[in-house]
């Protein structure tokens, strides 16, 4: 299990997590790998697990990547740090990873 944390360029602008849903809300369907399963938890289309994130104080993002085996975390660790980037990039000023 890891556990990101993806601090904003700009705390009082638009939150990480209302850019994140409405990036996921404009790409679903078949043009995304990330599944919403519900509120604040994905799933990959290829890689097994689940991401489980969610927003805190000063508009931290926070997300717990989990691979169904151990030896999975980094394929969708890799995938979510991917789209972060692509979709978010501009957003976010650092990202943070705690290995569990």
């Amino acid at each position: 299990m890891k556990i990101i944390q993806v601090f904003p360029c700009d705390p009082d602008g638009d939150s990480l997590k209302s850019l994140l849903k409405a990036t996921e809300r404009a790409l679903r369907g078949s043009t995304t790998t990330f599944v919403r399963q519900r509120e604040g938890r994905w799933v990959h289309k290829r890689y097994p697990g689940s991401i489980k994130w969610g927003e805190t104080f000063g508009g931290i993002l926070v997300a717990e990547v989990k691979g169904k085996e151990p030896e999975h975390d980094w394929q969708l660790l890799s995938a979510f740090i991917g789209y972060l980037d692509r979709h978010l990039g501009d957003a976010i000023d650092s990202i943070s990873i705690v290995y569990r």
